[in-house]
């Protein structure tokens, strides 16, 4: 999907039809749009989500408000005011027109709800246009609702994507974008086939089967429920260490409580890191003692062992003196080395065969003098297990003590603020400590529910193997127990692949986080996208990753960097996706249109954010303000501008209100004063 052009019509503060140009190409991908506060950049961005879904973001207040406020005034009571978004756009090689629209009548001052109409035209390559039926499906389909927050969004805003309450619905979302929905879709579905099937096993299966489906039944019951409080409970958990989160930061902003805080937060990252060391050393004690504990029970093994060998030796018997392999092949050639035929039975044959008992086996002697070589080393391996244990002892007492020492130090702090007088701080301490309580109960409660879940899916797997070796005859009951095997089957390997796909794209998708995170960032942080697609940033200390608190910035640099790294890694999922024929140019490219990109970012992070927007997508839309975008961000974004643009805002302000814009070492009008407040797009290149 590209975009080419946007009109508006009486859209909110945008007075009358306003058209901007939007196509770009690979050299210059950027449209850039200069507006001040309250210009209309918002709604401008929201004009794309309100032509394609109907509807807005939270961020735009007075929703009801659709038709420019100066229009609506100037009409009189029964006359009616059009409100319309058309958005001009190419996708995988075709020309589309959409068109939204709404006439609302003036019944009162107030602006009542609209009910606005899609279109959509799609222009074929003969040149000729058709309606497109199903319109809005249609735009679904091009960009599914749920993935447009990837691609249409307000920069001070963007860091909702990495609140922990948002992780799940990006997960779907992201599922939506790099096609795994198909076969979750699937999934879906074979659950309700297998239901029938079972149902008919009920009826004509017999006693035994009966009892034993309605066993799975309920079990599946059971699953299906646990699953449903799995997911709730991990929402709650999710609000909740938001909220503990953010009434820790609040005590990180407090003036007097501050210090303590930062003492706390350091003493909190020290223990984190020695519970990790103390919890690596266990573990390589556990592996140790798995893998060499049988060396410290070799000592009189190795020497009573060696006896045996030394005795068989000095009696002849190692290396024997005959191996039976050469007995048998005489035997069976019939012949003795003497030449003394060897007929079976007997006794030249009889006394050779008795030669075989007395033989050695050449495995057996080989065995033996391999082992005669490596008990001696056994000596040195139990003293070295040894000195191995006593370090890893020695490391386990040291980071215990340091645990417990840490303890001690973050359990003072924690009393200092928990008692502190300092107005607010013990407030929110309390709260904090409520919270950390409430999470730990939900954590415990989130454990028996996945033990339960494991518990299920076993007592399940018992079942179904009962109801394959119970006795069915039944023709119907057959078939239907054999497909219901086979839809399990199925959806037993799909799950498979599901799990392998999700892994694989979170992977490329974590790869490409980082490299765009290290594009943009001069902080020695690295990002880390989790299998519950939560986005998180740690430093190394040691040998070991802490997670790093973060600031509203590197918000907004983390989500940008997973913007990007979506965006790229569409693009090369759906042109790898094609299975037939070669894919559209553009297909899984979608624009990027934000607003307030750099909203909380310091200067150096604007040039460096600034530097990497243009690589983001293949087509990109920024809105900013003059403050936000001028100097080395404007400098940055140029060599890439195709459209460059300002929304000059007029405004009833008292005073002569002018203010400028200079762009391109021309003056602009920005905002100046006027008799109705409304804004106006001006094009400048």
């Amino acid at each position: 999907m590209k975009l080419q052009s946007i009109t508006l019509t009486n859209f909110r503060q945008f007075q009358g039809t306003q058209t901007f140009e939007l196509s770009s190409d690979a050299i210059k991908p950027v449209s850039l749009l200069f507006g001040a506060n309250g210009a209309g950049k918002t709604t401008f961005l929201n004009a794309f989500s309100w032509a394609l879904y109907g509807s807005m973001s939270d961020d735009v207040e007075q929703q009801e408000r659709m038709v420019t406020d100066i229009v609506w005034r100037n009409l009189s009571i029964g006359e009616s005011a059009e409100v319309a978004v058309e958005v001009l756009f190419e996708h995988e090689g075709r020309n589309y027109r959409l068109l939204r629209s709404a006439t609302l009548r003036k019944e009162s001052d107030h602006q009542g709800s609209s009910s606005p109409e899609i279109q959509l035209w799609m222009t074929k390559p003969d040149g000729s246009s058709e309606i497109v039926g199903a319109p809005q499906e249609k735009i679904k389909s091009i960009l599914p609702p749920g993935v447009s927050r990837f691609f249409f969004f307000n920069g001070e805003r963007i860091e909702n994507l990495v609140k922990k309450g948002a992780y799940a619905e990006v997960q779907k979302d992201i599922k939506v974008l790099l096609d795994l929905e198909q076969v979750e879709r699937a999934l879906g579905h074979l659950p309700k086939v297998n239901r029938k099937l079972t149902d008919e096993l009920k009826r004509h299966g017999g006693d035994k089967t009966t009892k034993i489906q309605e066993a799975i039944d309920t079990l599946t019951e059971r699953q299906t429920d646990a699953r449903e409080d799995l997911q709730v409970l991990e929402g709650k958990l999710a609000t909740l260490t938001e909220e503990r989160d953010r009434t820790i930061e609040l005590l990180r902003q407090h003036a007097e409580a501050a210090p303590i805080q930062a003492k706390r937060d350091a003493v909190t990252n020290q223990l984190e890191a020695a519970r990790a060391a103390r919890d690596s050393a266990i573990a390589e004690r556990a592996a140790l003692v798995a893998t060499r504990g049988f060396q410290a029970f070799t000592d009189t093994l190795g020497k009573s062992t060696q006896t045996i060998a030394d005795r068989l030796y000095e009696k002849g018997a190692l290396p024997a003196p005959l191996k039976r392999e050469f007995v048998d092949q005489l035997l069976h050639d019939g012949a003795c080395i003497c030449g003394t035929p060897l007929t079976e039975h007997t006794t030249p044959w009889e006394h050779v065969k008795q030669w075989r008992q007395r033989a050695g086996l050449q495995a057996v002697e080989t065995v033996w003098q391999r082992l005669s070589g490596q008990i001696a080393p056994l000596a040195g391996a139990r003293d070295e297990l040894r000195e191995s244990l006593a370090t890893l002892m020695k490391r386990i007492g040291d980071e215990r003590d340091l645990v417990a020492s840490l303890e001690e130090q973050k359990s003072e702090l924690d009393g200092k603020l928990r008692n502190s007088r300092m107005e607010g701080v013990q407030d929110l301490e309390t709260k904090r400590m409520e919270l950390d309580s409430r999470i730990a109960s939900q954590n415990q409660s989130k454990g028996a529910i996945e033990a339960e879940l494991r518990t299920i899916a076993k007592d399940i797997e018992t079942r179904t193997k009962e109801r394959s070796r119970a006795e069915v005859t039944d023709e119907l009951a057959a078939k239907a127990r054999s497909r219901s095997d086979l839809v399990q089957s199925v959806e037993k390997a799909l799950k498979e692949i599901l799990a392998i796909r999700e892994e694989d794209m979170r992977r490329r998708l974590d790869a490409e986080l980082k490299t765009v995170f290290k594009s943009i960032t001069h902080q020695n942080h690295v990002p880390k996208l989790s299998a519950g697609f939560e986005l998180t940033l740690y430093k190394t200390v040691g040998d070991v990753e802490l997670p790093v608190p973060k600031s509203t910035g590197e918000n907004q640099i983390l989500s940008l960097s997973f913007v990007a790294a979506v965006s790229k890694l569409a693009r090369e999922i759906r042109k790898g996706s094609r299975a037939e024929g070669h894919p559209a140019e553009d297909a899984g490219t979608y624009p990027i249109v934000m607003d307030a990109a750099f909203g909380s970012l310091d200067q150096d992070y604007q040039e460096t954010v600034a530097r990497a927007l243009a690589k983001m997508a293949p087509q990109l839309i920024v809105l900013v303000s003059k403050s936000q975008g001028l100097g080395k961000v404007v400098s940055e974004l140029m060599p890439y501008v195709s459209h460059l643009g300002v929304i000059e805002t007029h405004t009833t302000a008292p005073g002569n209100v002018v203010d400028d814009i200079e762009l391109n070492n021309k003056s602009y009008p920005y905002i100046r004063s006027a008799e109705s407040d409304h804004s106006q797009l001006k094009v400048i290149m």
